[in-house]
């Protein structure tokens, strides 16, 4: 009996719970300013972009933000540029304050899909994957638009040469516009 009652208080705050939750989905877009931490040094920062879209699946101020986007992360050296691309998918903690203000906090995980350098392919010298921290802040605003700030930093090395070190710093600039739902 004590089973069946606890499985009944739980089922409804879930389905409770689920009724208030609010999905948007969206556009996003804007300005990487990048950097890495390569061993022996001399990388300059370069800018580049981002577009994708995002999701945001919230119940009141506590909400989950999974995104998907195209980056552009090109660094700069003594020599050529390195012009280097990659897929990103973070998966953000996002916490609501005063309904227009926002922050958001999670893992970000990165698949690279180009790394050249003067028409020379580095893509191997590159694992293929890319894991960082991202903690940003962001505005939800009228009409569906909105505003971001972020900064992710890479956690692990995104080098294959065995002793190498480089690892990937963004901050990020983004517009946003919630397609369906609301911010």
């Amino acid at each position: 009996m004590k089973k069946i009652t606890l499985l009944l208080v739980v089922g409804t705050l879930f389905f409770t719970t689920a009724s208030y939750a609010q999905v948007s989905l969206g556009l996003k877009g804007g300005l990487n300013f990048n950097s890495a931490d390569v061993s022996g040094g001399g990388i300059d920062s370069k800018t580049g972009y981002h577009i994708g879209a995002y999701a945001v699946i919230k119940a009141g101020a506590i909400g989950i933000q999974p995104e998907a986007y195209f980056s552009v992360q090109n660094v700069g050296t003594s020599g050529d540029d390195i012009d280097l691309s990659y897929i990103q998918v973070p998966i953000l903690l996002r916490l609501g304050f005063a309904k227009v203000l926002y922050f958001n906090a999670g893992p970000q995980f990165g698949f690279n899909t180009k790394a050249e350098s003067g028409g020379v392919d580095y893509k191997d010298q590159l694992k293929n994957t890319d894991i960082s921290a991202a903690i940003g802040a962001g505005l939800d605003l009228p009409m569906g638009l909105g505003a971001q700030l972020r900064y992710v930093k890479a956690l692990s090395n995104a080098s294959e040469i065995s002793g190498d070190s480089w690892k990937n710093a963004i901050v990020q600039v983004s517009v946003t516009y919630a397609l369906f739902g609301n911010n």
